[in-house]
């Protein structure tokens, strides 16, 4: 297959596979290390909250921890606005030292999440969730999109003769108008690639 005037498709940099939760590692602020966070989460009981705004790197963050969370049996559930509550399956928890993992926490409502609370108490689990807002559960960190992050992304993701695509686009400036959200910022940036 070939693209524009016979050569060879150019492969969209922002395409899916290259952008979704785990395809690019999560970036501490300060050169911090994740196992830093996974001592932080011990240390408050194995419950704990990852707080940040809609595509502010919850769901990559996470999906960086989870490969050092080998101490525990973790069960992971991903809601968002499609799927709003927890597979009937889940419980009971598989042990030893049962994990649940909860990527959406928000989703489920007050009454959901005391739920979840209540049941990983009695069942003596781990509880690590995302969520846009608070929960009640320990802080463990809260994710935010800094322009230089947004900067670090863009290099990773980006081929050497790829930056003409950024040519005119102020690329701070859209993550302040998407209220920090990288996620909407690399969307129009796969649109301008497509375009170009």
């Amino acid at each position: 297959m070939t693209g524009r005037v016979g050569t060879p498709p150019r492969v969209n940099p922002f395409s899916t596979r290259f952008v979704e939760p785990g395809a690019i590692p999560y970036r501490l602020p300060g050169g911090a290390e994740l196992d830093a966070l996974v001592t932080r989460f011990e240390a408050a009981g194995s419950w704990s909250e990852v707080v940040g705004p809609h595509g502010s790197g919850k769901s990559t963050l996470l999906a960086s921890l989870l490969p050092r969370l080998t101490a525990w049996t973790v069960r992971r559930v991903r809601l968002g606005t499609a799927e709003r509550s927890l597979p009937p399956e889940l419980w009971p928890l598989p042990g030893p030292r049962p994990l649940l993992v909860i990527d959406g926490f928000e989703q489920l409502g007050w009454l959901g999440q005391r739920r979840v609370t209540r049941e990983c108490r009695r069942a003596g689990a781990g509880l690590l969730v995302t969520t846009h807002r608070p929960a009640g559960l320990p802080p463990l960190h809260r994710t935010d999109v800094t322009p230089e992050a947004l900067e670090w992304v863009l290099a990773r993701l980006l081929p050497a003769d790829g930056r003409g695509v950024l040519e005119g686009y102020d690329a701070a400036a859209r993550l302040c108008a998407h209220r920090g959200s990288l996620r909407e910022v690399l969307f129009e940036l796969y649109d301008r690639w497509e375009a170009a």
